[in-house]
Order: structure tokens, then C-alpha cells, then sequence
């Protein structure tokens, strides 16, 4: 009966979180179409900040509630999820090619993944490993503005004073249920575990991973539905470099937790995997070589992957 009751509000923080993400993303895609912004330049800073919050939260819950392990799960969790979930059904919905995207892009992407494999090293994040992660950071945001696309760019809309205050009512309806949200999944989500007997880590990769990237899930389907599938890739490489440079530090800076070899030798090994598949897939499907079936099937690869991997973590397989 516990766990079901636990299970259940787990449920409901994280929608409660979820529903907040999405009033985010949708609020400050206004205010940033408003600016004439274009599709890559919103996926890889407006939508993947906002779908990147539930994860920034995540992490600032897990150190007051000394749940470290559970947020560099969920951040581990997540950027697989991102690639092989969100970007693998990108692939199999996908109706239009997206332009190419610079490859200098893909470099603070890249960059990060391979810092964070240095941090696990001795399986703890120090100060100066969370400080190089903000310089990554500050690197992302320098290449994302200095090479922000002209293709796409998005027709600067009027927004009425009512409007405007509409608009950033529901940014800050957003952002505090983004807040309350990711504070009660971390509680319950330890609740759980204690109840089953798993570890923190367990709990991050799978139901604090999927229900933190459902926001990424939603924002990419509303993509495909609306044909802009540079914001999808953008979305990606911003959200999994948000990931790792925010949340990260966050647990180096205001914690020395010692985490598991596991999370080094086969989390981590995976993310970095699909790190460069996507990498190689992302810088190519855009070429008239390859079909909108062969992304379609490559999609179908990642995402029984992702199944796989899951199914091999909860133990069912």
C-alpha cells in the first residue's frame, strides 16, 4: 500500500513538473519569437533551458535531501534518453529534413560529454571539475550565439500589454512548478527506492530520467507536428549540454558524494556511445544520400536500444 501511495505521488510531482516545463518552453518561445529568433537558436537555448529544468530542480533537491546519486542519474539517464528516446523517435516521425547543422555546434555537445567522463574518474565531481564544466557552459552559449542560424528565422510577432503579462504569469507559474514538482519527485522517488531496495542511482536512470525527458518528448513531437525539425536537434545538443554543465555542478560545488563504479563503467560508457552516433547521424541526415526511410530505421535502432537498456536496468530482461 505504501508503494503504491508513494508511486502515485511520485506520479503527480512529476506532472506537476512536466506541466511546468511545458508552460516554460511555450512562454519563453513567445517572448524569444517576439526577437525574430530562429529554430536552431530556440531549440538549443530557450526549449532546451526549459526542458532542462526539471533536472536543474532535480539537482537542487537531491542536495538538500542528500540525494546525489538519484540526480547524477537522472542527468546520466536523461542525455541517453535524450538520444536514443527523443532523437530516435524524432527519426521515425520525421516528414522533413532539417538543414545542416554546423558541425561547430556539436563541439560544446561533444566537449561536455567527454568532461563529465573525466569528473566520474574518481567517481566524485570536485570544485575545479565543476567550474570546467561552466566554462564548457559559457563556451556553449558563446558558439550558439556567434553561429546562431539565419535559416529559419522565426517572424517577430507583436504581443499586446495583456498579452505580455499573460505571457510571463505562466513563465512564472512555470517556474514554480517546476520547483515544487522536482522537490516532491526526489522525496518520493527515495521513498521508492527504500521501499524496493534499489539503489538511488537505479531510480535516476529510469523513472526520474523518463519523467524529467518527457518535456523533451513533448516539445519534439510538437516539433514534427509542426515541421520544424531544426528545433528538434537543437533541442538535443542543448538540453544534454544544459544536463551536464548545470546540473553537475550543482552536486560538485555543494556536495563530495562518492558515486557507484557502475555509473563510470556502464551508464556513462552508453551516454558516450550515443553521444557520437548521434553526433555522425545528426551532422549526415540532412545529405540527399540518405533517404527518410533510412533515418526512420536508424530512429527504430535507437529507440529499441533505449527499450533494451531499460528493461535491462529495471531487471525484467
Amino acid at each position: 500500500m505504501d508503494f503504491l501511495i508513494n508511486f502515485l505521488l511520485l506520479g503527480l510531482s512529476l506532472s506537476v513538473l512536466i506541466w511546468g516545463a511545458d508552460k516554460f518552453v511555450d512562454n519563453s518561445s513567445i517572448i524569444a519569437k517576439n526577437l525574430g529568433i530562429s529554430e536552431l537558436t530556440i531549440g538549443l537555448t530557450v526549449v532546451a533551458l526549459g526542458t532542462s529544468a526539471p533536472e536543474i530542480f532535480v539537482g537542487i533537491s537531491s542536495i538538500i535531501y542528500e540525494t546525489e546519486a538519484l540526480a547524477m542519474g537522472a542527468v546520466v539517464g536523461s542525455n541517453i534518453s535524450n538520444i536514443a528516446l527523443i532523437f530516435g523517435v524524432s527519426c521515425i516521425g520525421i516528414a522533413l529534413k532539417p538543414h545542416k547543422t554546423p558541425f561547430i555546434q556539436f563541439l560544446p555537445f561533444l566537449l561536455s560529454a567527454l568532461v563529465l567522463g573525466y569528473s566520474l574518474i574518481d567517481l566524485q565531481i570536485t570544485p575545479i571539475e565543476s567550474i570546467l564544466m561552466l566554462i564548457v557552459f559559457a563556451y556553449f552559449l558563446y558558439v550558439t550565439f556567434k553561429n546562431r542560424s539565419t535559416n529559419n528565422l522565426i517572424s517577430e510577432v507583436s504581443l499586446s500589454k495583456e498579452n505580455s503579462f499573460r505571457v510571463v504569469a505562466f513563465l512564472l507559474l512555470g517556474l514554480i512548478s517546476l520547483i515544487v514538482g522536482s522537490n516532491y519527485a526526489v522525496i518520493y522517488a527515495e521513498k521508492i527506492a527504500l521501499l524496493l531496495n534499489i539503489s538511488e542511482l537505479v531510480i535516476g536512470l529510469t523513472i526520474i530520467a523518463i519523467g524529467t525527458s518527457l518535456p523533451e518528448l513533448a516539445a519534439t513531437i510538437s516539433a514534427l507536428i509542426k515541421k520544424k525539425t531544426d528545433m528538434v536537434v537543437g533541442n538535443v545538443i542543448g538540453s544534454n549540454v544544459l544536463n551536464i554543465t548545470l546540473v553537475v555542478p550543482i552536486v560538485g560545488l555543494f556536495s563530495s558524494v562518492k558515486l557507484e563504479q557502475i555509473l563510470l563503467e556502464r551508464d556513462y560508457l552508453i551516454m558516450i556511445s550515443l553521444s557520437v552516433l548521434f553526433v555522425i547521424m545528426a551532422t549526415n541526415y540532412s545529405s540527399k544520400k540518405i533517404s527518410i526511410l533510412m533515418i526512420r530505421a536508424i530512429g527504430m535502432l535507437f529507440l529499441f536500444g533505449y527499450i533494451t537498456y531499460i528493461l535491462k536496468l529495471s531487471g525484467l530482461i
